[in-house]
C-alpha cells in the first residue's frame, strides 16, 4: 500500500511545487499562526501545504548543518538527528573508494558524504526517510529493515535510533538503541569494517561490539556532537581518538589520568571537551609539554581539572586545552571575591568571567554580584572558578594565559 506521506513529499520535489514553497517560507518567517495557514490552503488547495510549511521550515533551520539546503528534502526531526555536513565529510574520508551500505540512513546527512567520496547505498525502515536519503545523497534506497537486509557491501555504517518507545523523547540509554546491540554486533561482523554513530554520553568504558574496534568522539565549534565506534578494518590502533572539527585536528590513545595530585598554585588547565570525555589529558599535555606533562597534577578525579607549574606551559601550544594562572583562593562569598577584584586590579579591572565545576557555586547569582564593580573598557580579563574539593568550597580567582595555537591540523 502506498505511503500518503511519501506521495505528499514527492508532489513537493517538482519544479511546479516552487510557488507553494516559497509562500510556505514568507509563513514561516512571519510566523506560523492558524490564519496564516488558511490563507496558505485556499491559495493552494491541491497543494500538501502541511508538508510544504515542515520542509521551509527545516530548510530554514539548517544553516548549522549544512552549507546550501535549499534543495534537500528534510523535515524538523530528521535535521535534528542527521550529521552536519562537517563532521559527514571527516567521518566518510575514512572510509576511502570502498562501497558502503549506510544503515538507518534517516534524511542521508552521512550519505551525502558517502556518496561524494564513493559508492554508498541507503537503507531504512521508513519509505519516506529511505527517499529523502536516497534523493537528497543522489544513491540507490532500499526500504528494508535494518535488522534483515543483506550485508553486501564491504564497509557498513550505521546510526541507531535512540528513542525510549514509551515516550518517544530521545534517549541516550543503549537499551534504547534501534537496532539493538546484538543486532549491530552481527551487522559489523559481516561487514569488513564499520562505523557505529552514537551520542557523546556513549557510557564508559566503550560497549564491545567487535572484536577490533576503537572509539571517536568528535567536538564540533567546541560542543561534543557525536561519539563513533569504528570497527574491523576501519578501526584504529589506539582505543580512543579525540577529534576537534572543523579544524581537523586529533589526538590518539589510551585514556590515563595524570599521575600527581594536583595544587591550587602555578597554572590550571581545563582540557577541550572531548579529550575531557575520552581521559585524554595525559597524551595531551604528553603532546604539548613533554616530560613536563609529569609534573601535572590533577585536583581531583572526574573534575577535568589539572594544575603544572607555571613555567611549564610558556610558548607551547594550547590546541587541547586552555590555562589560566591561579592568583588567590579564596572563601567561597562572592562579597568576599569581590572586594580581592577591587584590592588586586583597581581601575584596571575588566571583564569577569564566572565559571564553576559540579554546581559548586552558582553562577549567575555571582555574575549579578560583579557587574557592581566599576569596570575598565580595555581592563584586565580575569576568570573566578568556585570549586568543591572533597568537603570544602572555594573561589579560584585567575587571569588567562594565551597559549600558542598550532598552525596545522
Amino acid at each position: 500500500m502506498p505511503d500518503p506521506r511519501l506521495d505528499a513529499w514527492k508532489q513537493l520535489a517538482e519544479p511546479e511545487a516552487a510557488t507553494v514553497l516559497a509562500a510556505a517560507a514568507l509563513v514561516v518567517a512571519d510566523g506560523i499562526t492558524p490564519a496564516s495557514v488558511v490563507r496558505l490552503r485556499k491559495s493552494f488547495p491541491d497543494a500538501p501545504v502541511a508538508e510544504a510549511i515542515e520542509l521551509a521550515g527545516a530548510r530554514g533551520r539548517a544553516s548549522g548543518k549544512f552549507a546550501d539546503a535549499s534543495t534537500l528534502m528534510l523535515d524538523r526531526a530528521g535535521l535534528e538527528q542527521a550529521t552536519s555536513e562537517t563532521v559527514a565529510a571527516w567521518k566518510a574520508a575514512r572510509f576511502g573508494d570502498s562501497p558502503v551500505l549506510d544503515l538507518c540512513c534517516g534524511i542521508g546527512g552521512d550519505a551525502m558524504a558517502l556518496a561524494r567520496r564513493g559508492p554508498c547505498t541507503v537503507v531504512d525502515h521508513d519509505p519516506l526517510r529511505a527517499w529523502m536519503a536516497g534523493r537528497n545523497a543522489g544513491v540507490t534506497a532500499r526500504v528494508e529493515s535494518v535488522e534483515t537486509t543483506l550485508i553486501d557491501h564491504p564497509l557498513v555504517h550505521i546510526d541507531p535510533a535512540r528513542r525510549d518507545e514509551s515516550s518517544g523523547r530521545r534517549s541516550w540509554r543503549l537499551e534504547d538503541l534501534a537496532p539493538d546491540l546484538d543486532s549491530i554486533r552481527r551487522i559489523v561482523a559481516e561487514a569488513e569494517g564499520g562505523a557505529v554513530k552514537l551520542g557523546p554520553g556513549l557510557p564508559r568504558p566503550t560497549p564491545e561490539l567487535h572484536s577490533n574496534q576503537s572509539l571517536s568522539i568528535i567536538a564540533e565549534h567546541g560542543r561534543l556532537v557525536q561519539a563513533v565506534v569504528w570497527t574491523g578494518t576501519l578501526a584504529s590502533v589506539e582505543p580512543c581518538e579525540a577529534v576537534d572539527l572543523p579544524s581537523g585536528r586529533t589526538l590518539s590513545g589510551s585514556p590515563s589520568g595524570c599521575a600527581g595530585a594536583g595544587e591550587l598554585n602555578g597554572a590550571m588547565l581545563t582540557f577541550h571537551p572531548a579529550i575531557e570525555r575520552l581521559e585524554l589529558g595525559a597524551a595531551a599535555l604528553q603532546e604539548a609539554i613533554g616530560e613536563d606533562a609529569s609534573l601535572a597534577g590533577e585536583l581531583a578525579v572526574g573534575l577535568g581539572l589539572v594544575t603544572v607549574p607555571l613555567e611549564a606551559i610558556k610558548s607551547v601550544s594550547g590546541d587541547w586545552f586552555r590555562a589560566v594562572q591561579i592568583l588567590e583562593v579564596l572563601p567561597p562569598r562572592p562579597d568576599t571575591v569581590a572586594s580581592a577584584l577591587r584590592k588586586r586590579f583597581g581601575d584596571e579591572l575588566g571583564e569577569v568571567i564566572v565559571r564553576t565545576r559540579a554546581a559548586a557555586i552558582d553562577v549567575d547569582a555571582w555574575s549579578r554580584e560583579f557587574k557592581r564593580i566599576p569596570r575598565a573598557k580595555k581592563g584586565v580579563t580575569v576568570e573566578v572558578l568556585g570549586l568543591r574539593l572533597g568537603r570544602k568550597t572555594m573561589a579560584v580567582l585567575a587571569v588567562p594565559i594565551e597559549l600558542q595555537s598550532s598552525s596545522t591540523p
